[in-house]
């Protein structure tokens, strides 16, 4: 049987209409990724789809990259564990503390001790004693991350010191309670406390003093946004008094916070240039102790800038340093940021390495 010209027509596009859509359809369906569905049961007339195709699985690269994204909130903790070990180290005794070690045999267990041994004083009318305890079970308390009873303590104490005549011990009380509000954030009163050392330190016609009193002062007014002013005090004021009073560890502090001041407003070329006056210094003068995190943050302003390359240089060499002084809190800031720049340079096999060692330090540091 003769096919009419308009019946073959007809029978052609079909064909083609077939054939494209079977082919549009093939493109379509869901692929097994797994190679796990070699057959399914077309029969099947349930709810859901006749068969469920799993996602391909991740890749290596994929799987540590998943790695640092889970991490990235625990980097707050690390930082903030960085400020609380550099505050323990700007945290002092009073000057008469070592007249009262008896009273501190054996040395409070807990807060409702040390309250129990203050109050003894208090009852005696030994305003003395009761501030230096006061003080030192403050420090306690700051060791022991009770913030509550550390603020309470250190009030008490300048409360009692306040009632002598103990000018070093009033400063000394001051200077604690306002690193202790910077490390908590509320500068305004840091700044407060800062001053009243400041002007027990211009009275003492002790440059040091002086020096240290203006460095509160600039990181009280810079943690307000004050960066003008803070930056001021610290190039014009805490540098020369430092210079003057030969104390080149303090000078190195300064240059090392005059560039944190910097980091908050984004000028990283500022802030490496300083740091590098303090690893000059350091290095000089064989002050070793600092050269750790003077390296850690010049690693982390070219990690900030985008100069990656260096910054591996510089996070490595501030790790052998760290490793050096078994700082493990350092050490692990460093490798923290170290796996953000392999990663971000897609160097997966070193940031995969980086984050075991990581993990390693982590667990040890906080399980």
């Amino acid at each position: 049987m003769r096919i009419t010209k308009y019946r073959a027509l007809l029978l052609t596009t079909l064909l083609l209409t077939v054939g494209i859509s079977g082919k549009v359809a093939a493109q379509q369906s869901p692929k097994d990724y797994t190679g796990a569905i070699k057959k399914y049961d077309t029969s099947f007339k349930g709810i859901g789809p006749e068969v469920y195709f799993l996602p391909p699985p991740k890749t290596e690269n994929e799987i540590i990259e998943d790695n640092y994204t889970d991490k990235k909130g625990f980097s707050k903790e690390i930082a903030r564990q960085l400020l609380f070990q550099r505050l323990l180290l700007q945290l002092k005794s009073t000057n008469n503390m070592g007249h009262f070690q008896y009273l501190m045999n054996p040395v409070p267990a807990n807060t409702s001790a040390w309250n129990t041994a203050i109050d003894n004083q208090k009852k005696a009318e030994n305003w003395i004693a009761g501030y230096a305890l006061a003080n030192e079970a403050a420090l306690f308390s700051i060791k022991n991350n009770d913030s509550s009873s550390a603020s309470k303590f250190l009030y008490e104490a300048l409360s009692l010191a306040n009632r002598t005549d103990n000018k070093d011990d009033i400063a000394t009380i001051n200077l604690n309670l306002s690193n202790f509000q910077l490390y908590h954030g509320d500068f305004s009163k840091a700044e407060e406390n800062a001053q009243k050392y400041h002007t027990y330190a211009t009275v003492s016609k002790s440059y040091l003093e002086q020096a240290n009193a203006w460095l509160l002062v600039a990181m009280a007014r810079a943690g307000q946004g004050n960066f003008k002013a803070a930056e001021n005090n610290i190039i014009r004021s805490a540098i020369p008094l430092f210079n003057k009073a030969k104390a080149y560890e303090g000078k190195i502090f300064a240059w090392e916070m005059l560039a944190e001041i910097y980091f908050k407003q984004n000028k990283y070329t500022e802030a490496q240039w300083f740091l590098l006056q303090a690893r000059d210094l350091a290095n000089s003068k064989n002050l070793s102790g600092e050269l750790a995190e003077i390296e850690y943050l010049l690693a982390a302003s070219k990690q900030k800038d985008g100069n990656y390359k260096v910054a591996v240089k510089e996070f490595i060499q501030a790790a052998e340093l760290a490793s050096n002084e078994n700082n493990k809190q350092l050490s692990l800031a460093i490798l923290d940021k170290l796996g953000e720049v392999y990663l971000a340079l897609k160097d997966y096999p070193s940031a995969d390495q980086t984050y075991k060692a990581y993990t390693q330090l982590k667990n040890e540091l906080y399980n």
